[in-house]
């Protein structure tokens, strides 16, 4: 696993990506450039290799916004399948720029421009479909997984195991070390009392075929520090239960997460060049995205005016950054009187509220554009997590801990949590949302950020969850 600017990012996907570019620079330098008069300008001349790197970087780009890189599409070939025709459609345009850009290498025409277009997604199709067939096969027999030693017998290394169990999983829990006198949920192969020395642990890591111990204790008081420290010093890495949950899910661990853990730990920290660059980023993209999308704007208004009548915009109270309250606009998706009796609620399935605009405008996310606006005012930022009302910030502030910490950075209109977990409409929901959302501020960075407007698109393609 390499952490690259606060993500995490798993050996197979990274080789994956990189075999794939690669790959589809080649076949497109070497296939998508026939010698034949008609595709080519009458110098006979090759596509440079710009242009090919320029197809295939742009291509992995769509393949990351529909997901192609996420463990459900590398594991089920339908879905990959679905999702490459998906990102290969998306691909049109960044094809058709390509084109333009190195027209003198191709006949003018029309129709030969339109044979092109299909040999090219012909060939990517085929690298695509070869490369995750071996990628199958690679998770499948298990390669890539790292090997790893967990000190503790508790539950802590109960949950290790189930992590190593799950579909997905990039290491493999090689063996347990137990503590004398501690409680064990887990068979132990080994038991680090203080007849073990450095040498003697770091010998049965190393038959174990691993290089990493996890130490997953209910309790550290009593942790043999000599034989660890010993084993660092020979290069075997000591990672802590929460690091390891972290570097392993993407999000915080709620269940066992202790104050003292977030103080001392890495991330957290953003200079002014930092934040100055998320800031230009953030007016760059909501302007570029209102003049793009003012005519969905101009229609939506239109469409929520014909069913239910005025106001077509929907004004609400929300916390924001440092628990400072803004005013959030949206277009409305709800009756009018749709909290006159009842107060604030959250959404439901089948919400009668929703007028059937509203549901279809929530299911593609278009109700959430309105908050450019407040991008352009500085109450939010593009990316961050998602910004609740005082009602429901007081409740869960109260009944989950550590939710406030969400705060110390801007609310987003998407957000690393909203990639990651479905739509959240209770208690529960909103926990398993803030370990998402406090990985993100405890790691967020400029990458962070566009791997989650990238990966939105997926989120608006196939909306699973939205209310």
């Amino acid at each position: 696993m390499f952490r690259v600017r606060g993500l995490f990012v798993p050996v197979r996907t990274l080789a994956l990506l990189l075999s794939e570019i690669v790959l589809m620079s080649l076949v497109l330098y070497f296939f998508a450039a026939p010698a034949d008069s008609r595709f080519l300008g009458s110098s006979g001349s090759s596509v440079p290799e710009q242009f090919s790197l320029l197809l295939a970087i742009s291509t992995i780009l769509t393949m990351v916004a529909v997901g192609l890189y996420n463990h459900d599409a590398m594991r089920d070939y339908r879905a990959t399948l679905a999702r490459a025709v998906m990102a290969l459609a998306l691909e049109a345009p960044f094809i058709f720029i390509a084109m333009l850009l190195y027209k003198q290498y191709l006949s003018p025409s029309v129709p030969a421009w339109l044979v092109w277009y299909g040999k090219v997604t012909v060939a990517l199709f085929v690298c695509l479909v070869t490369t995750r067939a071996i990628c199958l096969f690679s998770i499948g027999s298990g390669a890539f997984k790292r090997r790893v030693v967990v000190i503790g017998s508790g539950e802590p290394a109960q949950r290790v195991r189930q992590l190593g169990e799950r579909s997905g999983a990039h290491f493999i829990p090689a063996a347990f070390v137990g503590l004398p006198g501690r409680d064990s949920t887990v068979q132990c192969s080994y038991t680090l009392d203080a007849t073990v020395d450095a040498e003697q642990l770091a010998q049965f890591t190393r038959r174990s075929g691993a290089n990493e111990i996890i130490i997953a204790t209910d309790d550290r008081r009593g942790l043999p520090v000599h034989p660890l420290l010993g084993c660092k010093s020979r290069g075997i890495t000591i990672t802590d239960f929460l690091s390891f949950c972290e570097r392993e899910t993407g999000r915080v661990d709620l269940e066992t997460l202790q104050p003292s853990w977030l103080i001392f730990s890495d991330g957290f920290r953003m200079s002014w060049t930092a934040r100055a660059v998320k800031r230009m980023f953030d007016v760059v993209v909501s302007a570029a995205m209102l003049v793009f999308a003012l005519p969905l704007l101009v229609f939506t208004a239109l469409a929520i005016k014909l069913e239910d009548g005025a106001p077509v915009f929907y004004s609400q109270e929300r916390v924001g950054l440092l628990g400072k309250r803004f005013t959030l606009f949206k277009f409305r998706s709800m009756r009018v009187d749709a909290e006159d009796h009842s107060g604030p609620q959250w959404a439901e399935k089948q919400d009668a509220r929703i007028t059937r605009v509203g549901a279809f405008i929530r299911k593609v996310r278009i109700d959430e554009l309105p908050q450019l606006i407040n991008v352009l005012r500085g109450d939010m930022s593009f990316i961050g997590p998602r910004p609740e009302r005082p009602y429901f910030v007081e409740q869960l502030t109260r009944h989950v801990p550590f939710y406030g910490e969400r705060h110390a950075v801007k609310p987003g209109i998407t957000g690393w949590a909203q990639i990651m977990y479905p739509y959240g409409a209770s208690l529960q929901d909103a926990r398993h949302k803030l370990s998402y959302d406090l990985y993100y501020v405890k790691n967020h960075t400029l990458l962070l950020d566009l791997i989650v407007l990238i990966q939105t698109v997926r989120v608006i393609l196939f909306p699973d969850g939205a209310r």
